[in-house]
Parts: C-alpha cells; sequence; structure tokens
C-alpha cells in the first residue's frame, strides 16, 4: 500500500491543530456564559479543571468536575485518530458512515441528559467543584 507523505503531513497538522485548540483552552481558561449569564451549568462546566485535575493524576476529582466529558474523551482521542488514518489511507470518512447520526445522536442525548441533571436538586453530585 502505497500512502502519500502529503496525506500523513496534512492529518498530523489537523491532529497537532485539535491538541493545540485544546492547550489554548486551557490555558486562557475561558468563563462559561450559560453559567454567567443564566446560573445553571451547561454540558461543560468544569472541563478545565477536569482537564487540569487529569493532567495531575487526580482521576476522582476529574470524575468529579465532569464525569460525561471524562468518559466521552477517550472515544473523541479515537474518533480523531481513526479519522486520521482512515484519511492517510485514502479511506471514506467515518462520519458519512450510516451508524454516524444515531451514535452521535445518542452521545448527545446523553449529554442533554447530563445537562438537566446535573442542575436539579439532589443531583448536585454531577455539578462541578467550584
Amino acid at each position: 500500500m502505497h500512502i502519500e507523505k502529503r496525506r500523513v503531513l496534512r492529518a498530523a497538522v489537523c491532529l497537532l491543530g485539535l491538541g493545540a485548540a485544546l492547550g489554548l483552552v486551557l490555558v486562557l481558561r475561558p468563563p462559561c456564559l450559560i453559567l454567567r449569564y443564566t446560573g445553571f451549568y451547561c454540558g461543560g462546566c468544569g472541563f478545565c479543571r477536569m482537564m487540569d485535575a487529569l493532567l495531575h493524576g487526580d482521576l476522582p476529582t476529574a470524575v468529579r468536575q465532569n464525569a460525561f466529558l471524562l468518559c466521552m474523551l477517550p472515544f473523541g482521542a479515537a474518533y480523531a485518530l481513526a479519522e486520521a488514518l482512515r484519511y492517510i489511507r485514502g479511506k471514506s470518512p467515518l462520519y458519512r458512515s450510516r451508524w454516524t447520526t444515531p451514535v452521535l445522536g445518542a452521545v448527545l442525548l446523553l449529554g442533554l441528559v447530563f445537562t438537566v441533571l446535573r442542575n436539579l436538586p439532589g443531583f448536585d453530585f454531577f455539578g462541578p467543584i467550584v
């Protein structure tokens, strides 16, 4: 199998760009506008503190900050890597697969349920540690 060097370079640049964007978010730590203006936690609240705890090896704190995104992180990384490898090999992208819409819908539904639950009384353990 012949692998075109340009495809490898493009995939590497894309993955590095995603990593740089994540690093920028972790450095800048932008405030959550939804929390600021509504007083409700969004599905992403606690992400930066979760990543910080994860990078320090503190898994219990990372879970407490944002359990949903912590669970989705390995799947997102695996998906990005799989798309990059498929691109390098010249195969069609995964996002065009028949199963993509149901899986994405299920993930979005789980995220919505998590977001609603973390704002209900009695589910304070889903909210981030401020």
